[in-house]
């Protein structure tokens, strides 16, 4: 039996489960307590025999989430939201050490989408998310522009390109790299555009334009958005393979 309320320790034992969230309970004088970890953080929430909460621990993302715990079972209002992974973090590091040459552009929006999905904001993370892609497929779109061999290929390309929406780039740019005779011999990166880079792109510029064109209230999906975070740092790092590919090899059409 637990020295703490028992009641409570249950509670907070449930929602500790609830979100995956890594804990040791041990009993201290007149309380139990759980000692919880996320990545590098480790903090504590203390709970007394008089049903009383005290969370302890330095100051961080994990210590907040636990207070908020704790004015919850008081107030009797259901759990706090879901912990950020310790993972969510290294985002934008991950970024950087997998595209070394990231534009600053691209990692600016990509770190504005995940501050947003921090604030719980799905709808301005998908935006910001959206923006950060269009401007990775932009510099894809003109990486192979610049990469065509022909002079005359290349002025025609840039004419049907140039001043018109992203959607309309794009379309025009995979009409061109299906007839290319330079694709790469890698099949994983030569098969990217079609398997990976589309429904990626495609997605990231819906969401964007759910958000962007307010013709209704969006219907977006935090664990969704999350996922969509994650696979941004392939999808760039792809998109990178392509341009060195196109810079160093050229594009003959």
């Amino acid at each position: 039996m637990s020295n703490g309320d028992e009641k409570v320790c249950d509670t907070v034992k449930d929602s500790l489960i609830a979100h995956k969230i890594d804990f040791a309970e041990t009993d201290i004088q007149h309380a139990t307590k759980f000692t919880v970890k996320s990545g590098s953080f480790l903090a504590s929430i203390n709970v007394y025999s008089t049903g009383k909460i005290h969370v302890e621990g330095k100051a961080s993302e994990l210590k907040t989430w636990l207070e908020q715990l704790k004015v919850s079972i008081e107030k009797g209002v259901g759990g706090p939201i879901a912990l950020l992974p310790a993972e969510i973090e290294k985002f934008p590091q991950t970024l950087r050490e997998r595209v070394p040459d990231c534009d600053d552009v691209v990692l600016w929006f990509f770190q504005e989408s995940l501050r947003c999905y921090k604030a719980d904001s799905p709808a301005g993370a998908a935006f910001m998310l959206g923006a950060a892609s269009e401007k990775a497929t932009i510099l894809l779109i003109e990486a192979f522009g610049n990469a065509i061999i022909d002079e005359k290929q290349k002025s025609s390309f840039f004419t049907r390109v140039n001043n018109r929406m992203i959607s309309r780039k794009y379309d025009e740019f995979k009409a061109s790299y299906a007839g290319c005779k330079s694709k790469p011999n890698d099949q994983a990166l030569a098969q990217d555009l079609n398997q990976l880079l589309d429904g990626a792109f495609n997605f990231y510029r819906h969401t964007r334009n759910a958000v962007g064109h307010p013709q209704i209230i969006p219907d977006l999906d935090k664990g969704v958005i999350l996922a969509n975070l994650g696979q941004f740092i392939v999808y760039v790092e792809r998109i990178y393979n392509l341009i060195h590919h196109f810079q160093e090899n050229g594009v003959n059409l």
